[in-house]
C-alpha cells in the first residue's frame, strides 16, 4: 500500500549532511520526496511510497553509524498519498549562506581533526618510548639468563 509520511526530525541534523543523507536511504528504498531545513533547526521530510519501504526508510534516517550526524527524534506523520512526486531531492536555502555556514563548519572539523590528530602522535610517541625501554629491559633481562646459563654448563650441572 502506497503511503505518504511528514517526518520531523530533531537532533544535530543541520549542517551536517543530513538532508543528502535522507536523498541517499530514499534512492535506497525507492522512495520519492524531499528534505528541507527548518528554521527551528530540524529537518521536514515529505516523504512517498510503499509502506514497508517507507518503515525500512524512517529506520534508516536514524542514522546511528552517521559520525557527525545525531538525530535524537523523528516524528512520523501520516497524510494522504498523492503520487505527485517523482524523485527525492535535497531542497536548499539560500546558496551563499548555506555555502559559509558549511565553509565555518568545515574549518572547526578540520580544527578538532588536527586536535586529535596531535593527541593521537603524542600517544604513539609515548608508547614507542615504552616498547623501547621495554626492549632494553629484556634485552638486559636476556644477557643475564644467558649469564646463567653459562655458568650452569662452565659447572657441569645439568
Amino acid at each position: 500500500m502506497q503511503k505518504r509520511l511528514t517526518i520531523l526530525v530533531t537532533g544535530r541534523v543541520q549542517r551536517v549532511g543530513y538532508r543528502g543523507f535522507a536523498r541517499l536511504i530514499a534512492n535506497r528504498h525507492g522512495i520519492f520526496g524531499y528534505a528541507e531545513n527548518l528554521p527551528d533547526g530540524s529537518v521536514r521530510i515529505v516523504a512517498e511510497g510503499d509502506e514497508d519501504d517507507l518503515a525500512r526508510f524512517c529506520e534508516d534516517l536514524k542514522a546511528d553509524d552517521e559520525p557527525l550526524i545525531l538525530v535524537e527524534s523523528l516524528m512520523v506523520s501520516e497524510s494522504a498519498y498523492e503520487g505527485t512526486l517523482t524523485h527525492f531531492e535535497a531542497h536548499f536555502g539560500d546558496f551563499q549562506k548555506e555555502m559559509f555556514h558549511r565553509s565555518e563548519l568545515g574549518l572547526e572539523y578540520l580544527k578538532e581533526m588536527i586536535k586529535l590528530q596531535k593527541r593521537s602522535l603524542k600517544m604513539q610517541e609515548e608508547m614507542v618510548s615504552a616498547l623501547r625501554d621495554m626492549k632494553k629491559e629484556s634485552r638486559k633481562r636476556r644477557e643475564v639468563l644467558e649469564r646463567v646459563i653459562e655458568a650452569i654448563h662452565t659447572q657441569g650441572i645439568g
